[in-house]
């Protein structure tokens, strides 16, 4: 009689321990990994709109017009020419209310979306989507700041929502519980944590 060679129960037992074991300690690096992702995605979003309103900036002589609420309009409107989004420009009517804005304004263009904030948001398909950042004008408005949206802000973008500063610091931010912002008319983007830059 021939001996079979086979895996025993045992041996199979080990082996699935051993795969588990891979599996838990890959999963949290994966989680880490992805979460890097977004928020290199977000900090690229900050600073690109910073440039997008310090060119609206230069060309106008003054910051974005606040809106009126309930209408569209606002800065995220005027700034989307300085971000090659003349398309998207085009298609909106400033001053009509949100509701009459067609379904393909519901989604506003990728520069104004961060991952983060698209993981925390429960948006219907059928409605308009929150904005994911705010503009902090500053010193009379002749300054400002971009900040990531806090989270509990539920205003559609294309409103193109202004906060006070005081207001960003008592809220709660998208990114372990703070934000990313960059100041106006400077380079690079910041992290705000209870009101304590942390750059």
């Amino acid at each position: 009689m021939v001996g079979r060679r086979a895996i025993t129960i045992v041996e199979l037992i080990v082996v699935l321990a051993i795969i588990a074991t891979f599996l838990a300690l890959l999963l949290p690096a994966v989680q880490s990994a992805r979460e890097r992702a977004r928020e290199t995605v977000c900090k690229n979003n900050v600073h690109q709109i910073n440039l997008a309103i310090a060119q609206f900036v230069e060309a106008h002589q003054q910051l974005p017009g606040p809106h009126a609420p309930g209408m569209t309009g606002g800065w995220m409107v005027e700034i989307l020419p300085f971000l090659e989004q003349q398309k998207t420009y085009a298609r909106i009517v400033t001053g009509t209310t949100v509701e009459e804005a067609p379904e393909l304004l519901f989604r506003p263009p990728t520069t104004f979306r961060c991952p983060r904030r698209t993981v925390l948001d429960q948006t219907p398909e059928d409605a308009m989507s929150p904005a994911h950042y705010v503009l902090v004008p500053a010193s009379g408005r002749d300054s400002y700041h971009v900040f990531d949206a806090p989270v509990a802000l539920d205003t559609p973008w294309i409103t193109g929502p202004e906060i006070s500063y005081s207001s960003v610091i008592r809220s709660t931010g998208p990114h372990w519980d703070g934000f990313f912002y960059a100041r106006g008319f400077q380079q690079g983007v910041g992290f705000m944590l209870d009101g304590r830059d942390l750059r």
